[in-house]
């Protein structure tokens, strides 16, 4: 077997392969199936990845657009709130009439002893509708949102009233809440 390989120097790219008893020049040029394959399964991976990323991108701007409502929505209700004379608008005590009742139309367990509810404490959900629910309540809010506020007299001084304004989002029983505390004129 006599078989001679010639390399020319010159061919870039070129090996010789022996099929039998003659040379095949190959020309190297281009991806094999297995390295585009490779290549498909990384770009994939990589794409897979971003539309993850932007998914989660686009629910948390979402969120945050949400949030920034409910927010909106609470300092425009404590504005109006602020607005009226100090004797102008009811305590909790005085809208229900009974003081077992008087921080909240719905009962709950104050555990820091403020008087008023607070976003982690417990409370009885009376009617089913999964938020908590103040002595006054917007009969008519912004769809999606939940209303509601609460006012005790003589808090956190003698002649102050402590507002607090209460945004519920509808969706995921989310609970914002603003105060303030209007003093006598």
């Amino acid at each position: 077997m006599n078989e001679k390989l010639c390399r020319c120097e010159n061919e870039k790219n070129r090996r010789d392969v022996i099929v039998g008893k003659k040379v095949a020049r190959v020309y190297e040029k281009g991806f094999t199936l297995m390295e585009t394959m490779v290549a498909i399964v990384v770009l994939s991976i990589g794409l897979f990845a971003t539309a993850s990323l932007q998914i989660t991108a686009v629910d948390a701007n979402s969120s945050a657009n949400r949030y920034t409502d409910a927010i909106t929505i609470a300092q425009g209700r404590i504005e109006e709130l602020m607005s009226l004379a100090y004797n102008q608008f009811f305590t909790d005590s005085e809208l229900i009439g009974d003081e077992q009742m008087a921080a909240g139309h719905e009962p709950f367990t104050d555990k820091n002893g403020n008087g008023a509810w607070d976003i982690d404490e417990p409370y009885t959900d009376s009617n089913g509708n999964g938020i908590w629910d103040a002595a006054h309540t917007d009969p008519n809010p912004p769809s999606g949102y939940t209303i509601s506020w609460s006012v005790l007299d003589n808090r956190p001084v003698n002649n102050a009233k402590h507002i607090r304004v209460y945004v519920t989002l509808n969706n995921n029983k989310k609970t914002e809440m603003l105060a303030c505390v209007k003093s006598r004129e």
